[in-house]
């Protein structure tokens, strides 16, 4: 990628003392060096020139000016910015002025930063971690909510982040946090600004239960579908509106599993699962659901309720919804990235007057708000910066380190038994992807989760410095 730099600018103040002029650089060379220089139309002699500095510095030279040959004075600037007052005494004249000599901060690489937030930091703590591979001069903070409103944002500029060095920047907000844009620049005018979307949306649902041998859904069981796709519905179009507000082009991707008890033969069981799962896809399609929409079966595999060979249990007879913006990680009870069939295609939205939610689900949605409420009621923001290097962490556990901000490419992990990952329990979840509830979270709450990925999505390049606080 190709990367933009800006030249520093060079500021010149021009102070007539006959035919005498005197100049200086807005900011040090590429040695740390101010400098002041003087011409004039004819020979002077026994210029005296002394220049102090707010931080105690002071130069004192006597020079001689040759008619249209620029007399440089230089000196080594220590502060980042230093303001001087000058005095120029020439023959039988004198002039004083002041100036300001901005000694530019940059070094390292101008790569991507180095995430080393995982999700539940970000989500559950507020929190988030990276490493710099350049130096820091200026750092912005900026967090959306769900409406697209910025909730907490913070600017600083009085700090210096060394390249190699990791911070962290923290945020006190009771609202659902949809978009993070971390920005980071030097005093060349380079820039980058990592983008995270670790917005999670639960979707409660009562289990769909199915015939033995069947996969069609049963009238008495269709209401538990049909809530479920109000919610999914409802998260779809806040989707939208949080795209317009912040000017994003996410969509979902709806991804539906199907399992069976261990009755029957295990390569039949598997067909009829993942028939399970279109009929399902089915209902949401065609009942409107516009995002991109995907099936699969497990079969036997992934049980919910752990039992021998041939046991009837109508609990094994499910369906798990999966809703995110990338595909989840494969493993457990998540099929791998190749045994997904897509059904449909993103369409234009096709409802709009959305079914009512389920009572069930504003009252989860009030309980989530009020927790959260409870936890993070004052907001603000924070930075800490983490001298001499990056912590152990592992890379990029909060999301993808890439440019297009897909999902790393490692394998996910699995049991010793075939079982889910190791990470939190999960189904087919990672810290690095796409995760579902713990069986311990399902039987508590009688649900499935879909939960949006943290996405990454990296800019570089040239941007306008601001040099005050955001209002």
């Amino acid at each position: 990628m190709a990367l933009s730099f800006l030249a520093a600018p060079l500021l010149a103040l021009f102070t007539m003392l006959g035919g005498f002029n005197w100049q200086y650089s807005g900011q040090t060379d590429d040695k740390g060096r101010a400098w002041v220089e003087l011409t004039a139309d004819e020979l002077l002699s026994g210029v005296k020139v002394t220049i102090k500095g707010d931080d105690g510095s002071r130069t004192s030279k006597t020079v001689t000016i040759k008619p249209g040959k620029p007399t440089r004075i230089t000196w080594k600037q220590s502060e980042r910015h230093v303001s001087y007052a000058i005095d120029i005494e020439a023959n039988d004249a004198f002039t004083s002025g002041n100036f300001e000599v901005q000694k530019p901060i940059e070094g390292g690489d101008r790569d991507p930063f180095k995430l080393l937030s995982d999700r539940e930091e970000i989500v559950d703590r507020q929190t988030i971690r990276y490493e710099t591979p350049f130096t820091i001069t200026n750092l912005e903070l900026q967090v959306f909510n769900t409406d697209g409103d910025l909730v907490a944002e913070e600017l600083i500029t009085d700090k210096v982040i060394e390249a190699g060095d990791s911070f962290e920047m923290s945020w006190s907000t009771s609202d659902e946090v949809f978009m993070i844009k971390v920005t980071g620049g030097d005093d060349s005018g380079f820039s980058y600004t990592d983008t995270r979307v670790p917005w999670a949306v639960d979707i409660p649902h009562t289990e769909v239960n199915f015939k033995s041998g069947r996969s069609g859904i049963q009238d008495d069981e269709e209401w538990k579908v049909a809530d479920a796709f109000s919610v999914l519905v409802h998260e779809l179009a806040r989707l939208d509106e949080a795209n317009k507000a912040v000017a994003g082009s996410l969509s979902a991707q709806l991804y539906i599993v199907g399992y069976t008890d261990t009755v029957g033969n295990a390569a039949d069981n598997k067909k009829l699962s993942e028939a399970r799962a279109k009929a399902i896809a089915k209902y949401f399609y065609e009942h409107g659901a516009w995002c991109e929409i995907y099936y699969s079966g497990m079969g036997e595999r992934g049980l919910a309720v752990d039992t021998g060979d041939s046991v009837d249990e109508l609990r094994n007879r499910r369906a798990l919804y999966i809703l995110g913006v990338q595909k989840p990680a494969g493993g457990g009870q998540v099929p791998q990235q190749g045994q997904w069939k897509q059904l449909a295609d993103a369409r234009g939205r096709m409802l709009q007057t959305l079914p009512d939610l389920p009572e069930s689900y504003l009252k989860y949605k009030a309980d989530k708000a009020a927790a959260r409420e409870q936890k993070f009621g004052d907001t603000g923001s924070d930075l800490h910066v983490d001298e001499g290097g990056a912590s152990d962490s592992g890379e990029g556990e909060g999301g993808s380190d890439s440019g297009s901000g897909g999902q790393d490419s490692g394998d996910p992990g699995h049991s010793a038994d075939g079982g889910p990952p190791a990470h939190d329990d999960s189904p087919g979840g990672t810290s690095k992807g796409c995760a579902v509830d713990t069986p311990t979270d399902r039987a508590a709450k009688g649900t499935l989760a879909a939960v949006f990925g943290i996405f990454g999505l990296q800019l570089l390049g040239r941007r306008k410095r601001r040099r005050s606080k955001v209002a």
